[in-house]
């Protein structure tokens, strides 16, 4: 008898233990995918608001180009746009060393 107790009780460990097996076969790949969406999630967090400082600073210069005729004017230039009447000289890039002069 003390035998077939044994054996009872071995039968409902493997039982036990081959649940919890499962359970960890379900859910662990359950986690790893919740753990690369998360990251995914954050990625696109970090994409949206340098997005949306983006957004904000084009629409201030939006806002600028429409009230400041300075600013307006700077950005053409830089664009290499000139007012009518002037004339553009550009000049190579030069790299200039300063040199020392010892006296």
């Amino acid at each position: 008898m003390n035998l077939w107790v044994l054996i009872y009780r071995f039968a409902w460990l493997v039982v036990i233990a081959s649940c919890v097996v499962a359970v960890i076969c379900v859910f662990l790949p359950k986690t790893h995918n919740y753990q690369t969406l998360q990251k995914r999630k954050d990625g696109l967090e970090q994409g949206n608001a340098l997005m949306e400082s983006r957004d904000r600073q084009l629409q201030q210069n939006q806002k600028r180009f429409r009230s400041d005729p300075a600013f307006v004017e700077r950005v053409a230039r830089e664009q290499g746009m000139a007012m009518p009447g002037e004339t553009i000289f550009r000049f190579p890039a030069t790299n200039v060393t300063s040199r020392r002069v010892s006296p």
